[in-house]
């Protein structure tokens, strides 16, 4: 089979999404999602084990499944594919998440790598099962990371698990051109408070706050240029909310706090601290996006269930999508390209049934330039209702 380049998952557009998402086979897909995090697994022993075990059942399965003669063309397949699929645990690889898709009957593969962990699983269906990969790209969008310390401010950006230096601020010294010694007076006897510290520690103060005004500034230029949604600022008990307390409130609701002290953690380390810190801030987010999507049902801004969310698809109103991975919803697509839910597609629309709906949904989420967020358990939360899928619309 012909193998193509690995390509970065940052590097992946939207563009390069929808062509993954209208791939097939006739034989079939075959999507690996493998977790090579070596933090607690350095060798990835236990993690090829985890991955052997699944591939046989995974054989075991696709085998049984269907006639027997494309069960033996199938299982065929597999054993030619598994020294493809051992290599994406090799130790040297760099990524802790690997993601590869092959199709089965034809000749072409698709190889990604990605800094951010991945759920080990292996989807074998008619086309790529690519949701694992808008979860990550949605958790992954840009972020700004500020860490502060009393002699400098280091400005990064964070982009799918991946830390880059955007600027360093020094905070420079200011010697005072003169200082005057001796004792105040009036204060207790032998206490000896000098003008000199005095002036020393108004310096300091004015310094500091001089200082945290400029990073402030430089990081809300950066994160308006660089399309910053995030900004995670860390700087010890010191200095996280004194600059925090400086953003303007346009830009407030976008800043995290972090009040570890990370300017001595190598580079290796502060991306995997920002990584998990932003992990847990995107999960809370998709809380309160679903708790807004049900909110908005009913009104211009919002469409609850797969008949409106369709709908709203079809006329190019879906602003974000929101939609849980594990449903797979039902429906169907007409000559036209128009998409339906369940059985609603009229008898003039000459629909025909689309087994893959949700990669349809998708697709045509990417064509509007929809932002889209894929929840797990949404079905079973605050949008039981809807079966997990709803939309923020644009009008």
């Amino acid at each position: 089979m012909g193998v193509e380049n690995v390509v970065m998952l940052e590097q992946l557009d939207d563009a390069g999404l929808r062509e993954l998402s209208r791939r097939g086979d006739e034989l079939g897909v075959l999507s690996v999602y493998v977790n090579a995090d070596p933090s607690q697994d350095p060798n990835l022993l236990a993690a090829a084990i985890d991955l052997k075990n699944r591939y046989r059942e995974l054989q075991r399965r696709a085998s049984e499944d269907g006639s027997l003669e494309r069960g033996r063309e199938v299982a065929a397949a597999l054993d030619r594919l598994w020294p493809q699929i051992e290599t994406l645990l090799t130790p040297a690889v760099s990524g802790r998440g690997r993601i590869a898709f092959f199709g089965l009957g034809s000749d072409w593969t698709s190889h990604l790598e990605s800094a951010m962990p991945v759920t080990t699983r292996l989807v074998f269906d008619s086309g790529p099962f690519i949701h694992p990969l808008l979860e990550m790209l949605d958790e992954g969008r840009k972020a700004g990371v500020v860490i502060i310390t009393a002699d400098d401010a280091r400005l990064l950006e964070w982009h799918v698990g991946v830390l880059r230096a955007v600027q360093t601020m020094e905070n420079e010294y200011v010697q005072a051109p003169h200082e005057r010694a001796g004792q105040i007076g009036g204060g207790p006897p032998g206490q000896f408070n000098t003008p000199v510290r005095e002036q020393r520690k108004a310096r300091q103060r004015e310094r500091s706050e001089r200082f945290l005004d400029q990073v402030v500034d430089a990081v809300a230029k950066v994160a308006e240029e660089n399309g910053w949604q995030r900004i995670l600022v860390s700087g010890g008990d010191t200095w996280t909310d004194a600059a925090i307390s400086r953003f303007p409130a346009t830009v407030r609701d976008k800043v995290l706090a972090d009040t570890r002290v990370l300017s001595g953690v190598d580079d290796a380390s502060l991306a995997r601290m920002v990584t998990e810190r932003l992990h847990t801030q995107h999960k809370e987010y998709e809380q309160q996006l679903l708790t807004q999507v049900r909110e908005a049902a009913g009104t211009k801004s919002g469409a609850l269930g797969l008949s409106e969310v369709t709908g709203a698809l079809n006329d190019g109103r879906v602003a974000h999508l929101v939609y849980d991975p594990e449903v797979r919803y039902v429906g169907s697509v007409d000559a036209n390209g128009l998409l339906y839910a369940g059985e609603e597609a009229p008898p003039s629309a000459k629909a025909t049934p689309e087994p893959r709906l949700t990669e349809r949904l998708v697709e045509r989420a990417l064509e509007i330039d929809a932002r889209i967020t894929p929840v797990e358990g949404a079905s079973g939360g605050v949008l039981a209702e809807a079966n997990g899928i709803g939309a923020l619309l644009r009008w």
